[in-house]
């Protein structure tokens, strides 16, 4: 949704991510990726000083420009401030949780013009029809499919402000943890017990939120088949009491029904069993659950680990067709930067899992933030699957030459492999002179040294001390992710 931002923002936090994925790059080359003059780089870093702080970008006419950061930093930290000065997404939460009746109360809240206003609403709605809602200023509104806005708005809440306290007081949360809890009871009726971890209750306290002020101040919107169910919450008095004095919305039969139908499809399936059931007179969800059950025994064949997880890995997998309304995030993909980290990591299976993925997702219009959940899901519920990716990783062969004696060598080779996991086999060479060297590299695929004087075409040099550094185990990773991502 970077679309939503003007050119502006969109290219300085365009910059900022290429900072955030290097470390030192020349000016040249950074307004070549950006296609932006380097003049204007320069006044953007001005800029982006005073909304970056503690973080900040160094310039040297040596080697360019850097993103210094400290032990703290976490690029979601970039994206939370970028949502929080957006005035198109302050303007989208405004009229979302109504803070303002008309458009002459929100155009001096955010100080701008009321003509201003309508020209980024102008702007903003090109994105948002795309998402299936719409700004509708008269009304001061999102109009559009519920499921959508919500959606979106739960994202946008997960982005912009991380976690449900820092928008609801103790008081909310506790209310909203009591609904909560019924819904999940109504999705997996089959449960002894119901013990929330805190990914979920964040994610259904949000959300839950989110619907909340759809109910209170975007009620245009049209609902159609709401399932109806049993909630056992409404037999408890102070607990409605209590919902209505935190939130001003009475908790009655069709709230809460509405409140399941928008986070749980009624076609979500609580077990194996049920699974089975379906599949009997559904073509296409034959075809789904038989490719689902094929990827999880393939994994296990090619990667000799059982999945002693298999009937939560296959729900998960099997529900999140019917569980994703739209895209799973607005500025910051973690699923597909997770598995862009396994990937360069692990190497091509990665990969062929999402060609599996793909295949199962095919029909669905969100395939694509689907095929990423699952992949972050697949390790979620299946550790063990990292280990054995780990155990097969690739090894490159290095061979080491120090200024000193054989036996610390040796120790030093020992030490590499280890703390590098065995991604490296090190092996001390014996020479009588450096021309030797060129002459023993045929069976090597790096030089591991720290004499300068060693010169060679063939395989990179990589300079450590003798007592390496964390700095000297990066240069060996590097060197490691570039040969394989050749090879």
């Amino acid at each position: 949704m970077k679309a939503i931002f003007s050119s502006r923002t969109r290219r300085q936090l365009e910059l900022l991510e290429l900072l955030a994925d290097a470390d030192w790059i020349t000016f040249p080359r950074a307004s070549e990726i950006l296609n932006v003059p380097v003049k204007t780089l320069k006044s953007d870093i001005i800029e982006l000083e005073a909304l970056l702080t503690p973080t900040t970008i160094e310039t040297s006419k040596k080697y360019g420009l850097r993103l210094a950061t400290n032990l703290d930093f976490c690029i979601s930290s970039i994206y939370q401030k970028f949502l929080k000065n957006s005035i198109e997404f302050q303007l989208i939460e405004k009229i979302f949780l109504h803070n303002f009746s008309t458009i002459i109360d929100l155009a001096d809240d955010l100080y701008i013009s009321i003509s201003t206003i309508k020209r980024i609403v102008q702007r903003v709605n090109q994105q948002l029809q795309l998402e299936g809602f719409t700004i509708n200023l008269k009304k001061m509104q999102l109009i559009g499919d519920p499921h959508s806005i919500c959606n979106f708005m739960h994202c946008y809440f997960q982005e912009r402000y991380g976690v449900a306290e820092k928008l609801l007081t103790a008081a909310q949360l506790a209310s909203l943890d009591q609904v909560g809890l019924q819904i999940v009871k109504q999705a997996l009726p089959g449960r002894k017990s119901y013990r929330m971890y805190f990914s979920l209750l964040n994610r259904l306290r949000l959300y839950t939120y989110t619907v909340i002020n759809l109910l209170k101040y975007n009620n245009e919107n049209q609902f159609y088949d709401v399932p109806k169910k049993v909630f056992s919450i409404l037999e408890d008095t102070h607990a409605c009491n209590e919902f209505f004095a935190q939130f001003q919305l009475s908790l009655t039969p069709k709230t809460l029904n509405t409140f399941f139908f928008l986070f749980f499809s009624n076609d979500y399936v609580d077990s194996l069993e049920s699974a089975k059931k379906l599949i009997k007179s559904d073509h296409q969800e034959r075809l789904k659950y038989q490719k689902i059950i094929h990827l999880i025994r393939e994994i296990e064949r090619r990667m000799d680990c059982e999945c002693h997880n298999f009937e939560a890995i296959f729900l998960q997998l099997y529900n999140l067709d019917c569980m994703t309304h739209g895209r799973t995030y607005i500025l910051y993909d973690r699923n597909k930067e997770f598995f862009l980290g396994v990937k360069n990591l692990y190497g091509h299976l990665p990969t062929e899992i999402i060609h599996s993925l793909q295949a199962i997702f095919y029909s669905n219009p969100y395939k694509e933030y689907i095929v990423y959940e699952s992949i972050s899901m697949l390790f979620t519920y299946w550790p063990n699957l990292l280990d054995r990716l780990e155990a097969s990783t690739p090894t490159l062969n290095a061979c080491l030459l120090f200024d000193i004696s054989m036996e610390y060598m040796q120790m030093l080779s020992e030490r590499i492999t280890y703390y590098l996991r065995g991604r490296f086999s090190c092996t001390p060479i014996r020479v009588t002179t450096l021309a030797d060297v060129e002459k023993s590299l045929s069976d090597y695929d790096c030089v591991i040294t720290n004499i300068p004087e060693i010169q060679t075409d063939t395989v990179p040099i990589v300079m450590i001390p003798l007592i390496p550094d964390a700095q000297s185990f990066d240069k060996l990773m590097l060197v490691y992710e570039e040969h394989f991502k050749e090879s």
